[in-house]
């Protein structure tokens, strides 16, 4: 396990869940026979597919390197499966609160760090199949890269030739237990190279540092980046509790590229500007709308292949709700994402791989949990106000077990701090976004999911205003 994957296992407290969930909606209705039964069977079918749904933790010895993962023999889809039927009348909203109990228990590092909720009874024939997946085994494009595995192109699914490759293709790449041995020497290897990756990663950082000073001063846009520990304390921000909130909006991609179209840049400044325009109209309602910029940390992903695991980076941004005008807000947005895809290049998509790699577990856990404790991120400035994640998804229809889908929301991790995680995917025509926060901090989380639509008609009828 690399020590960014396993940082996900350190970082984890009571608290601070560090799984991600996917909420996929399907048409129940077009799939004769669609239901747990048959979920169970997809499951089973295609397990050998996910190299994540059949492996566990391996800990190193005394826990001072970074654990390792291993085949288990055999994997009882029933201690991974479970079903439930969504409270009446079965909309969003209700699926929200399954979704969001779900999310806010921990899963079970004994086995396979995986469990498939099936919810039935939504309105209108849907049901919606919920996968819970440790972040330390897939970052947001890793899991649509690994969890495409369950999906399809035709209500048919694949054939038997197709499942029987691939399965010889799980078979060559197994991972068997470790001996005692090369436990050790997994441990001792660790230990021995921890100072030297060090000694190596203090230039790299110094190096790193420098390029960002000099490509801040070289800027002629005359600054518009975001830095960490100088956002606004929002509501919302601050100690987080076990307890999750979950709700979801939902706009047509085709919106979203008109907007890009009329006013120039990139799709993604699109989603942060409707984010802005949303917790500006948020907050306003409440009389809470500080007078600087909330500010976020978007991940950003530095893969170059299709397996698990995380490989992935930051970089900072505004969403730019101090400006009243939707039209000054993109245009804030647009040059802090400028800035901060400056900086991310200037300090290297690999610096946060590099760092973690020789951080200490037992160390990085207790701290953790010490943060937690002593509630640290009630005490120091904001470091950023929300997460927000922009994941690609398909464009096409897929099929789940049969049924269509006709909805993606994914949902990340709550975090210490912000206590509010918003992912969006687009899938097919839609826009999906996927909001998860702290009951305690944003109970009314719907409130602000609900805000999206409103910021896109605003943006949008600005742009066209302006054309």
């Amino acid at each position: 396990m690399t020590g960014l994957d396993a940082s996900f296992l350190y970082f984890e407290t009571p608290s601070m869940h560090m799984h991600v969930v996917g909420t996929i909606v399907v048409d129940a209705s077009q799939a004769e026979g669609w239901g747990p039964a048959r979920v169970r069977e997809l499951l089973r079918e295609r397990l050998h597919l996910i190299a994540p749904f059949r492996q566990r933790l391996q800990q190193s010895t005394l826990r001072l390197h970074h654990p390792m993962w291993i085949d288990v023999d055999t994997v009882d889809v029933d201690r991974h499966l479970s079903s439930v039927t969504c409270p009446a009348p079965g909309t969003d909203a209700e699926l929200g609160e399954v979704v969001a109990e779900f999310a806010g228990t921990q899963l079970d590092r004994s086995r396979p760090l995986w469990e498939v909720l099936v919810v039935e009874g939504l309105e209108r024939g849907r049901a919606a199949i919920v996968i819970k997946v440790h972040h330390s085994t897939v970052d947001g494009v890793g899991a649509a890269n690994v969890l495409g595995a369950l999906f399809d192109l035709e209500p048919g699914g694949r054939s038997e030739q197709q499942i029987a490759d691939l399965r010889a293709l799980q078979e060559a790449t197994h991972r068997p237990h470790p001996s005692l041995a090369s436990q050790v020497v997994h441990t001792a290897t660790g230990v021995v190279t921890r100072p030297l990756a060090l000694a190596k990663l203090v230039p790299t950082a110094a190096r790193s540092v420098s390029r960002l000073v000099s490509t801040r001063r070289q800027e002629s846009t005359g600054g518009g980046g975001a830095v960490p520990f100088v956002a606004p304390r929002a509501p919302f921000n601050g100690r987080i509790s076990p307890r999750r909130v979950v709700a979801f909006a939902d706009i047509p991609v085709a919106d979203v590229k008109a907007v890009k179209s009329a006013l120039g840049g990139t799709f993604n400044d699109v989603v942060i500007a409707l984010c802005g325009g949303a917790f500006r109209s948020y907050l306003a309602a409440r009389d809470e709308l500080p007078s600087s910029s909330l500010i976020a940390v978007c991940p950003v992903s530095v893969r170059t292949d299709s397996t698990a695991g995380n490989a992935v980076s930051a970089m900072f941004t505004t969403l730019a709700t101090d400006h009243e005008d939707p039209l000054e807000r993109y245009a804030a947005v647009r040059r802090a994402n400028d800035v901060g895809k400056a900086d991310h290049q200037a300090v290297g998509g690999d610096l946060l791989v590099q760092a973690a790699e020789i951080a200490p577990p037992n160390t990085i856990s207790f701290l953790a949990r010490m943060y937690s404790t002593m509630r640290m991120a009630n005490l120091h400035p904001v470091v950023h106000n929300v997460i927000i994640s922009n994941i690609p998804g398909p464009p096409i229809q897929i099929y789940f077990c049969g049924a269509p889908i006709e909805a993606m929301y994914p949902l990340g991790p709550v975090l210490e701090g912000p206590a509010l995680n918003v992912t969006v995917v687009s899938y097919r025509d839609r826009v999906g976004f996927g909001f998860i926060g702290c009951a305690h901090r944003i109970p009314d989380l719907a409130d602000l999911a609900a805000a999206v639509p409103g910021a896109l008609d605003e943006l949008l009828g600005a742009a066209k205003a302006s054309a």
